[in-house]
């Protein structure tokens, strides 16, 4: 088995690293005593009416440091969101507290593959090697997905426990 290089290229300055949200930039607390609290539906619902849950409570101190002097631009987000309110609330929330572009967050629907949003990226750097565009999940079926079916590398959230 070859050596694990994940870290390496999370590091690297020519990486173009690509980010979830819920789980990554945003910690996963939404029960009192649970990582969620509601039904997909509930939580729909509760988004569309008005409720912002991605506030200063939900950042990753961890992240922000790894992220803290990086170039921005070369960042990315692409999260799943039940509707277009959670969905530009998560653009707020990662603008407002990591620095990454507006224009650089893309919201999908749950149903939806990540992994035509980062051909859309890649094809932004026509001379980057596959291998440094880099998706960060805390979902390994997202992960698999896009492992089995393009040359991107793929980040498990848990890489950064101890970067």
């Amino acid at each position: 088995m070859k050596r694990n290089k994940i870290k390496e290229l999370l590091r690297a300055d020519d990486s173009v690293l690509v980010f979830d949200v819920d789980g990554v930039l945003a910690v996963c607390e939404f029960g009192e005593y649970t990582h969620f609290a509601f039904t997909d539906d509930e939580w729909d619902r509760l988004c569309e009416s008005g409720f912002s849950p991605y506030n200063e409570e939900k950042v990753s101190p961890r992240m922000q440091k790894f992220l803290e002097g990086k170039d921005k631009s070369r960042m990315y987000v692409i999260t799943a969101s039940g509707s277009s309110n959670e969905g530009e609330d998560k653009v707020i929330f990662v603008n407002s507290f990591y620095g990454i572009p507006r224009e650089n967050v893309y919201y999908v629907d749950r149903k939806r593959n990540k992994l035509e949003v980062l051909k859309m990226i890649k094809a932004k750097y026509p001379n980057l090697d596959d291998h440094k565009l880099i998706m960060i999940d805390d979902t390994c079926s997202v992960l698999n997905e896009i492992m089995r079916n393009s040359n991107f590398s793929t980040a498990h959230i848990s890489s950064f426990l101890d970067i």
